[in-house]
C-alpha cells in the first residue's frame, strides 16, 4: 500500500508538472499556481516560512479542514516530516515526538517538546502535561512545528522543537460558519459555530462553540453498558479585538467540559507465563467487561491577552496567559467477577476483579512573555529582546484499589471499604471471606510548584547574500514538590512524606548561517548549531533504605546540542522544497527505573519508580518535503510529499545502578522511517458548484516501545500504514463532504505489554470511520 501511494503521489507530482509545462509553453504562466505564502511566528515575530532559516512546517486551518475531522492532536501533526503522535487512547497519556526525542513511557518527566498555544507555554510536569487539550485545536489559524532545539528562543522543554498553535484572531469583517460532522460506526455528532462580528474600525469580536455527543464506540464494557472511546461534552470561546492606530490587542476567553475516552487493555495472556492464570487468557479486541470505572473528565478554563503596540522604530508584544484545568481519569482491571469464577472453574487463581485506579491532575499557570524586536542599520540588522515568568501549580494523585485480601482458589473475593466489608462467591462452592480484611489500597497526593524565569535576545545581519544570526537565553528553574501517602478510606500513612527541592540555570543558544543561492527564485541554504534542555525535577515519592538501586530525590536537566544543515526553496513557481540532516549530543538524558524492591527481597515491599540521568544519547536523521500547486484538467491539484529517517541510540549510561537502557540500544518510541503524502484536487463543475477531493496517506516504521535493558527485551513497534478520504461539492456558501478515516480497516496494537519476555496485554487502535459534515460559510 504504501509503495503504490507514494508512487501515485510521485506520478501525480510529475505528471501535474508535465501539464504545467505545455500549459506554459501555450499560454504564458496561465495554469502555474505560485506555491501559497504562509507567515510564520518561528523567531518570536510574524515573518515568511520561507525566509526563515530552520525546519519549519505550517499547516493551516484549510488544509486541516481539507483533510478531515480533528480528533486528536495526531491529526494536525500527520503531515510534519519526523514528528510522531505516540497516540494511546486517553488523551492524559499521549504525546508529541520530534526527531530524537523519544520518551520512556510513564517517566514522570516533562515532555522534550515544546507545546505552545499564540506563542504561551500550555504543557506541564503533571498528568496529561504532554498534549494539546482539545479546546487548543477549536477555531485555530494554523499550526506551527518548529524541529531542533529551540532553547534560545522558547527556554525550557523546547529541547527537540516546539508546536504552536495559532488561534483564529478576531478580524474586521462580518463572517462566520456552522458546521455540523457526524460519524456513522461511533454515532458522534459534532456541532460548531463561530461568529465574526466587525463592531467599529476599532472594535472586533469572534464567538465560538463546540458541541459533541456520542451513543456508540468501538471499546465496550457490556457490564456497564458504556464505551471506553465515548466523547461528549462542550468548548466555548469568546474574543475582543481593539485595534486602533500603533495597539493591536486582543483579548480571549475559553473553556472545555468534555468526557473524553480512557483505554482497554485486552489480555493476549500465553499458557505458563503468569503463574496465577497458568493456562493463559485471550479477550476479544473490542469488548471487555470489568466491574469498575472508566473514562477521563477534563475541565479547563483560559484567559489570554496578545498585545501588539508599534512603536515605529520597534515593535513591543505582549502575551499573557491564565490557565486552569482538571483532568479526571478512572481505570480499572480488565476481567471481571463472571471471568474469574470461569479462570477458578478451572482452577486457576486469576486476577482481582474490584482493582481500581483513579487519578487527578490539577493545574494551574501563569505565563508572561514580553519582547521588543526591531531593525536597524538600513533593514540590515534585526534584533529582538525579551524576557518570559511561567509559574505552575500542579497536583498529581492517584487512588490504587486491591484486594484487602489474599485471592485464592475456592475462596470469597473481598471487596467494599474499612467500614463496609462486601464478599463476592465466584463459585457456588467457594469459602467465605475471613473476618478480617487488610488494607483496601493506596491514596496519594503530590502537589508540585514549578518557577521558570528567562531573558533572551536575537540579532541578524544581512550582507549581500548571507544572513547570519545569533540567538541566546538564560534560565532559571525552581520546583518543589512532596507527596504524602495514605491507605485507602483512611488517614493511616502507608509511606513516610516525602519532600524535595530542585534548582538549576541554563545558557542556551543558536547560531545560524544562510545563504541565498544565485539561481532562479533564490533558494536558502543553511548551517545552524544549538542547544535545548529538558527540565529536571523531583521524585517526590519515598523508598527502601535496603533498596539495590539506591533511591534519588532529583535529577538533572537533560541538555542537547545540535547540528543541522538544510535546504529550502522554490525549484519553480509551483513547486517548494525543504530537505534537512542534522546529528545531535543529548546529555543527562531522562529516563525511568525501579529501586529493585520486591516483596520477597530485603526491602519486603513492591518497587518504586523514579526519574534518573541515565546516559547520553547520539541521534541523527534526514528528512525532505516537496509541496506543489498545479492546474490539472481544468482545476487545482495540491500535492506533497514527505519522508524522514531517523535514529537516537544510547551511547553511554552509568555503571553505578542497573536497569538502566543498553549501550548500543535505541531511544524508545522513535519509528525509524515516517512518511505522509496528500493530494488535494479542487475543480469547478458548473456555475457555482466546485468538486473537490483529498487522499491522505500517512506511515511510519521500526523503533521500539520501550527502553531496551537487560531485563527487558526490545518491544518492537507496529507500523503504522493509514489512509485517508475526504470528497465534497461547495455549492454558493454551504459545503457538504463524505470523509473515510483508516480506509484500509487497519488495527494495530498502539501499546504492547509483556512479562519476562513474553505477549501480556495489548492496546489497539481505532477501526475504519465513515462520516459525512455540512458546513454553512459567509
Amino acid at each position: 500500500m504504501r509503495h503504490l501511494f507514494m508512487s501515485a503521489a510521485v506520478i501525480g507530482l510529475a505528471a501535474s508538472t508535465s501539464v504545467m509545462a505545455q500549459t506554459t509553453q501555450r499560454a504564458g504562466t496561465e495554469g502555474v499556481q505560485a506555491v501559497e505564502e504562509v507567515l510564520v511566528t518561528a523567531q518570536r515575530r510574524e515573518e515568511s516560512l520561507k525566509d526563515v532559516p530552520a525546519t519549519i512546517s505550517a499547516v493551516t486551518a484549510e488544509q486541516l479542514d481539507a483533510m478531515g475531522p480533528v480528533v486528536s492532536t495526531g491529526d494536525l501533526l500527520r503531515t510534519v516530516p519526523g514528528v510522531r503522535f505516540n497516540d494511546l487512547q486517553s488523551t492524559n497519556l499521549s504525546e508529541v515526538s520530534i526527531r530524537g526525542s523519544g520518551t520512556q513511557r510513564a517517566t514522570g518527566a516533562d515532555s522534550g517538546v515544546g507545546l505552545f498555544v499564540n506563542g504561551a507555554y500550555v504543557g506541564s510536569s503533571t498528568l496529561g502535561g504532554r498534549n494539546f487539550r482539545h479546546m487548543d485545536f477549536f477555531d485555530l489559524e494554523r499550526v506551527e512545528v518548529l524541529e531542533g532545539p529551540q532553547g534560545a528562543l522558547y527556554g525550557r522543554n523546547a529541547e527537540y522543537g516546539v508546536v504552536n498553535i495559532v488561534s483564529a484572531k478576531p478580524k474586521f469583517t462580518d463572517s462566520g460558519y456552522v458546521c455540523a460532522t457526524y460519524t456513522g460506526q461511533t454515532e458522534q455528532t459534532k456541532v460548531a459555530a463561530v461568529v465574526n462580528q466587525k463592531l467599529s474600525d476599532t472594535v472586533a469580536v469572534r464567538l465560538g462553540a463546540q458541541a459533541i455527543g456520542q451513543g456508540k464506540g468501538f471499546f465496550y464494557n457490556p457490564n456497564s453498558g458504556k464505551y471506553y472511546d465515548h466523547t461528549d461534552g462542550w468548548i466555548g470561546r469568546g474574543q475582543v479585538r481593539y485595534r486602533k492606530g500603533p495597539l493591536d490587542i486582543d483579548f480571549s476567553v475559553d473553556a472545555q467540559d468534555l468526557n473524553l475516552p480512557s483505554f482497554l487493555n485486552t489480555y493476549v495472556l500465553p499458557a505458563g507465563v503468569v503463574a496465577a492464570i497458568p493456562l493463559g487468557l485471550t479477550q476479544s479486541k473490542y469488548e471487555v467487561g470489568h466491574e469498575g470505572k472508566d473514562g477521563v473528565h477534563q475541565q479547563a478554563q483560559r484567559a489570554m491577552i496578545l498585545a501588539d503596540y508599534d512603536l515605529g522604530w520597534a515593535k513591543l508584544t505582549s502575551t499573557t496567559m491564565a490557565t486552569h484545568w482538571i483532568s479526571r481519569q478512572n481505570y480499572a482491571a480488565a476481567i471481571d467477577l463472571a471471568t474469574l469464577a470461569k479462570l477458578q472453574s478451572q482452577g486457576q487463581i486469576g486476577l482481582y476483579p474490584f482493582g481500581q485506579t483513579s487519578t487527578v491532575a490539577k493545574d494551574r499557570t501563569l505565563y508572561q512573555d514580553l519582547h521588543i524586536a526591531g531593525q536597524g542599520l538600513g533593514g540590515n540588522l534585526d534584533w529582538l529582546a525579551g524576557a518570559d515568568y511561567l509559574l505552575q501549580h500542579d497536583l498529581n494523585g492517584t487512588d490504587s484499589a486491591t484486594t484487602p485480601c489474599t485471592l485464592r482458589v475456592g475462596a470469597g473475593v473481598c471487596a467494599g471499604t474499612p467500614t463496609q466489608h462486601l464478599c463476592y462467591l465466584p463459585l457456588a462452592t467457594s469459602a467465605a471471606c475471613p473476618a478480617t480484611f487488610g488494607n483496601f489500597g493506596t491514596s496519594a497526593r503530590a502537589p508540585l510548584r514549578n518557577e521558570s524565569v528567562s531573558a533572551y535576545g536575537l540579532l541578524r545581519y544581512r550582507v549581500a547574500r548571507f544572513t547570519f544570526t545569533g540567538e541566546l537565553r538564560y534560565s532559571r528553574d525552581d520546583k518543589s514538590a512532596s507527596q504524602t501517602t495514605v491507605y485507602l478510606y483512611t488517614d493511616t500513612q502507608a509511606a513516610a512524606p516525602a519532600a524535595y527541592d530542585f534548582e538549576s540555570d541554563r545558557l542556551n543558544y543558536t547560531f545560524t548561517a544562510a545563504y541565498r543561492l544565485p539561481v532562479a527564485n533564490e533558494p536558502l541554504v543553511y548551517a545552524k548549531v544549538g542547544t535545548g534542555y529538558r527540565a529536571g525535577g523531583v521524585n517526590a515519592r519515598t523508598s527502601s533504605p535496603y533498596a539495590p538501586n539506591p533511591f534519588r530525590p532529583t535529577y538533572g536537566n537533560e541538555d542537547t546540542t545540535s547540528v543541522e544543515l538544510g535546504f529550502k526553496g522554490n525549484l519553480a513557481r509551483n513547486i517548494y522544497l525543504r530537505l534537512t540532516g542534522y546529528s545531535s549530543q543529548t546529555e543527562d538524558a531522562i529516563t525511568s527505573i525501579t529501586d529493585g524492591c520486591t516483596a520477597v527481597n530485603a526491602c519486603q515491599k513492591a518497587a518504586t519508580t523514579f526519574n534518573i540521568n541515565g546516559g547520553n544519547v547520539h541521534a541523527r536523521g534526514v528528512s525532505a518535503a516537496i509541496d506543489g500547486r498545479f492546474g490539472l484538467a481544468g482545476g487545482l491539484l495540491t500535492a506533497s510529499l514527505n519522508g524522514a529517517r531517523q535514529q537516537a541510540r544510547f551511547v553511554s549510561t552509568p555503571g553505578d545502578y542497573s536497569g538502566l537502557p543498553l549501550v548500543g540500544s535505541s531511544v524508545a518510541q522513535i519509528p525509524k522511517w515516517t512518511a505522509s503524502s496528500t493530494l488535494d484536487y479542487r475543480r469547478r463543475i458548473t456555475g457555482d458548484v466546485v468538486g473537490f477531493g483529498n487522499v491522505s496517506y500517512q506511515y511510519q516504521t521500526g523503533g521500539v516501545q520501550d527502553s531496551v535493558t537487560a531485563a527487558t527485551p526490545a518491544i518492537w513497534l507496529n507500523d503504522v500504514e493509514q489512509v485517508n478520504l475526504r470528497a465534497g461539492v461547495d455549492v454558493k456558501k454551504i459545503q457538504a463532504a463524505v470523509f473515510v478515516q483508516n480506509l484500509t480497516d487497519q488495527s494495530i496494537a498502539l501499546l504492547q505489554f509483556q512479562t519476562s519476555g513474553q505477549p501480556l496485554a495489548n492496546r489497539y487502535s481505532t477501526p475504519r470511520t465513515v462520516g459525512a459534515s455540512i458546513t454553512y460559510r459567509w
